[in-house]
């Protein structure tokens, strides 16, 4: 019954430099890829259907692209819209008002008085 236990032992303590082998080569080949200054990796972004788009990076974030625009004089939607775009900002959406609205209605932070928008 050792003998049994002893070989069982050693079969599985192989099994494991084993794996841990095939485990350490399979890292190197991740890092030398991540190191390298090669194409980029496929399914590094943000996929749009078949296509692979890279984020875009805005200097400031849309919350307070908003409250730049706004802080002189209540706006519209629209206006908000135009006022942003003359700032630089980039939407990565096909539907800005959604982004928009989300920032507007959240966390009460601007108020709407008649559709028009200002910092609470």
């Amino acid at each position: 019954m050792r003998s049994d236990s002893l070989k069982q032992y050693v079969s599985l303590r192989q099994a494991l430099i084993k794996e841990k082998a095939e485990l350490e080569e399979r890292l190197a080949q991740i890092n030398e890829v991540l190191h390298s200054d090669g194409p980029p990796l496929p399914g590094i972004g943000i996929s749009r259907g078949n296509r692979a788009v890279k984020r875009i990076r805005n200097k400031i974030s849309l919350r307070e692209a908003v409250r730049q625009v706004t802080s002189k004089k209540a706006l519209t939607k629209q206006e908000i819209l135009d006022a942003i775009d003359k700032l630089g900002y980039k939407f990565s959406s096909d539907n800005p008002v959604n982004s928009l609205n989300a920032v507007l209605y959240a966390n009460k932070q601007f108020k709407n008085s008649n559709g028009r928008f200002s910092p609470a």
